[in-house]
């Protein structure tokens, strides 16, 4: 073979999409927990019971599709990509909770893939297939249809444009890809930013092509931009600017409550070492991060060192200078909540680190000696491959029930929002009571929502009046912030124009209450206390005429 035919043959290798030419087994495996995965979703978006967290994506999906404006005439909790791309899935499966959940699934097993072919850089095939394993036995399938799914896959296919290819023009893409990133979830902004910032700080201080270093950075800048300038343009254009920072505002007030400048990184750090903060069933997978996180932190400062004393890092070590840095950062996603789904998606690169250096070390040591270090490895993951489904775990707070799959779900073809979902009965008999009493009194225009359930708000598509009630969920801060918006629902109530959705009795003159009953947890989760349950009250003008 000539020279030129081994080069060629390497650029097909690196570039092609899947080489099954070399460990063609394992990039079999690799694409079967993709699917796996994306299957699993699909069976999660199909039988969840989760008011609260898909009801929420679901209706500002369901707003910019039927034409309003995002921030202006609609509430955006965390980023418009995310709602774009769910809007999307909306054209694309209909009108439905399940369509936003089958495209998260979707963008869950491309961050597989992705990874997959990130840790290829660093790892033969059989280790990066490990790599895969583990991130799949971690977190299976999607539990919400949350923006960190989408930004997180963003962010690594930017890092896989950057690592394999010097041209200066996918640098460019590979900034595009990072702003979109932001935009699916605004406040990963805090995660994201800084590893970037830093690695190219490390390429311009050590690297010795430092022109072309520069120009890399300017052209994965103004990729970075463009996203960024876009969507500026689009709040400009629509007079909505002021609307984007308030609801960025509220949401940082909700979600980071008793957290400040000075608490964040202890209450973190008490997080990641004692499990005590805010986490939800801790267990092996949660305190696996504890591990992740303190091997990353070792690895990268291992790494700093070796650079001080003057070594010629090699490219591997580079590699992973950058995904120490996405792992550590990553955990920033989860100060408010630290949570299994959160750190996968932000810090699962972090996997690919401990398996490279310890891969590294065993090659010094005895084959007795390796075979003591993968044994509780394999035993992690039969643990692991034990709880994967049906079983309530850090990664999965309410598991599928078997009897629901089974044939002892209910189905609606009625109520258009859970359309394709295999139901409790439980669940199913509390929507349709509710979808049954608001049908009763369909003629009156408006409905008011003052509870956390999306799914009531919309169940019968009568007309949200203002921001604070476009809003999925109730937040009192939308209402101290669109006052005149405010007066309008009063004024629209005082006409007894508005069907109420409360979780007490308001006691408002000219309503009587139709329906109570209890969001009991575990069969409508979220939208109580597990201590506690509180009940759903529907509040009709007393002068209506029920059917």
């Amino acid at each position: 073979m000539t020279h030129a035919e081994i080069t060629s043959n390497k650029y097909r290798q690196k570039f092609e999409f899947i080489d099954f030419r070399n460990g063609k087994i394992f990039d079999f495996a690799v694409l079967l927990i993709c699917c796996l995965s994306f299957g699993f979703s699909c069976i999660e978006s199909s039988v969840n019971i989760d008011s609260f967290h898909w009801g929420f994506m679901y209706v500002q999906a369901l707003d910019i599709k039927r034409g309003l404006i995002p921030y202006k005439e609609t509430f955006n909790g965390y980023g418009i990509i995310t709602s774009l791309i769910q809007n999307l899935s909306l054209t694309f499966f209909g009108e439905r909770m399940i369509s936003i959940g089958i495209m998260t699934g979707v963008f869950y097993a491309t961050s597989i893939f992705f990874s997959y072919k990130l840790f290829l850089k660093i790892l033969p095939k059989y280790l990066a297939y490990l790599s895969i394993l583990l991130i799949f036995l971690l977190h299976a399938y999607i539990i919400y249809p949350w923006p960190n799914y989408y930004s997180y896959t963003f962010l690594l296919l930017s890092l896989l444009i950057i690592f394999s290819t010097n041209q200066k023009k996918y640098f460019f893409l590979a900034g595009l890809f990072l702003g979109l990133s932001l935009l699916s979830r605004n406040s990963s902004i805090i995660a994201i930013i800084p590893p970037f910032l830093l690695f190219f700080v490390y390429n311009i201080v050590f690297k010795k092509t430092e022109r072309d270093t520069f120009s890399k950075i300017v052209f994965f800048s103004l990729g970075f931009l463009v996203p960024l300038l876009l969507f500026l343009f689009f709040l400009i254009n629509h007079n909505t600017l002021n609307d984007f920072l308030i609801q960025n505002k509220i949401m940082l007030l909700d979600s980071a409550r008793n957290i400040t400048i000075l608490n964040f990184l202890p209450r973190l750090l008490k997080n990641i070492f004692t499990l005590q903060g805010e986490t939800f069933n801790p267990d092996s997978r949660l305190f696996f991060f504890t591990i992740i996180f303190v091997w990353n932190l070792v690895t990268l400062f291992y790494i700093l060192y070796q650079l001080l004393l003057n070594k010629i890092l090699t490219k591997d070590e580079s590699i992973l200078i950058v995904f120490c840095l996405v792992t550590i950062f990553g955990y920033l996603n989860a100060i408010h909540y630290y949570e299994v789904f959160r750190l996968v998606n932000s810090s699962s690169l972090g996997i690919g680190v401990i398996i490279h250096t310890v891969f590294r070390m065993s090659q010094r040591l005895k084959r007795e000696i390796k075979i003591i270090i993968i044994l509780p490895l394999i035993s992690i993951c039969f643990i692991w491959g034990n709880s994967i489904i049906f079983s309530e775990t850090s990664s999965v707070y309410f598991p599928w029930k078997l009897d629901v799959l089974t044939g002892k779900g209910v189905m609606t073809t009625e109520i258009g929002i859970l359309k394709g979902k295999i139901l409790s009965k439980k669940y199913y008999d509390f929507y349709q009571e509710v979808y049954q009493k608001i049908s009763e009194n369909n003629h009156v225009p408006y409905i008011v929502n003052y509870t956390d359930d999306s799914v009531a708000m919309v169940i019968n598509n009568l007309q949200r009046v203002q921001i604070s009630s476009l809003s999925s969920l109730y937040f009192a801060g939308v209402e101290q912030a669109y006052l005149n918006e405010a007066n309008k629902i009063q004024k629209i109530i005082n006409a007894k124009k508005a069907v109420i959705l409360s979780i007490k009795d308001l006691h408002i003159p000219g309503y009587k209450v139709v329906f109570i009953k209890p969001w009991v947890y575990g069969e409508v989760p979220w939208l109580n206390d597990d201590k506690w349950d509180e009940s759903l009250y529907i509040s009709v003008p007393e002068n209506v005429v029920l059917k």
